[in-house]
């Protein structure tokens, strides 16, 4: 068996599965303030080498992989492109409104055969470029041992450094928060729940512990909200291209200095589409 291996670059890191890229990870890029620099994941391959993700799509450049986020942060937008302005009932873009999710470092790598660790420090600057939020994410990589495919384990912990921050959605769609966007063959693709319903539609804006999505020619990712999380089992943004967990779907969510918010998500990265009662094994494994 290949042992997983990572490389770090001027931008990010790679982590690179025998003689495939399984993923490129991209911390630092120079992007056009308007885009809410973020770090991101892409590309993504599955185990065979199909690529999943898509990266500034014309139709949204702010769109870019595997990404947190964040729409309303107090003032700022930490998503990037226009905001939905309610008085006016359409996108706009916003001048001096861009944030930036910058990152500061990484630490505690380790690296084994079939599992790799990374945490990294970030800092949320409002429009201004003052701080606003600390962070620590931390990323574990895991080879699946029944199967071929991955597993991510994807933790973070948000602490305010002004006196409160209060998060929210977009005011229209209702996205924010951890995001996928999808490109060929998975840009059109079939999305199951934990709930057995089928299709983007059904399941936009409806409660699950997981969604999947199935790329057209084989190929499947699973979106997966721990029980510990806030508002768990959380409500999904789902377009055919999207996957996304929609913490924030239904209300703002406000932190005040004093505390700190901890998410934890599993992703995981099939060669084959599998039915509900293996998504369930693997959710399982995600939560042991």
């Amino acid at each position: 068996m290949c042992a997983l291996r990572l490389e770090f670059n001027d931008s990010g890191f790679e982590i690179i599965d025998g003689h495939q890229l399984l993923t490129a990870y991209r911390a630092k890029e120079d992007l056009p303030r308007d885009e809410s620099l973020k770090p991101c994941f892409h590309p993504i391959h599955t185990p065979s080498g199909t690529l999943i993700t898509e990266y500034r799509p014309d139709d949204h450049l702010w769109h870019t992989g595997l990404y947190f986020g964040w729409v309303h942060v107090n003032e700022a937008n930490l998503w990037g492109g226009p905001w939905y302005l309610p008085e006016k009932k359409k996108y706009e873009r916003v001048e001096n409104s861009h944030g930036v999710q910058r990152h500061d470092a990484f630490s505690n790598l380790e690296a084994k055969e079939d599992e790799i660790h990374i945490t990294e420090q970030l800092t949320w600057l409002d429009q201004n470029d003052q701080p606003m939020v600390e962070e620590t994410r931390q990323y574990l990589f895991q080879k699946l041992q029944e199967t071929s495919g991955y597993l991510w384990i994807i933790e973070t912990d948000i602490r305010p450094v002004v006196d409160k921050v209060t998060m929210g959605a977009s005011r229209a769609a209702r996205y924010s928060g951890l995001e996928l966007r999808m490109g060929p063959p998975f840009s059109d693709a079939s999305h199951l729940n934990s709930e057995g319903l089928e299709g983007h539609e059904a399941i936009m804006g409806q409660r699950a512990c997981w969604v999947s999505a199935a790329g057209a020619t084989g190929g499947m990712v699973v979106m997966m909200d721990h029980p510990d999380n806030p508002r768990h089992p959380v409500t999904w943004f789902t377009r055919k291209n999207l996957l996304g967990a929609g913490l924030l779907m239904e209300e703002d969510l406000t932190i005040k200095k004093s505390d700190a918010l901890h998410l934890s998500y599993g992703f995981a990265i099939l060669d084959e589409a599998v039915d509900l009662p293996r998504i369930e094994a693997l959710y399982t494994t995600y939560l042991s």
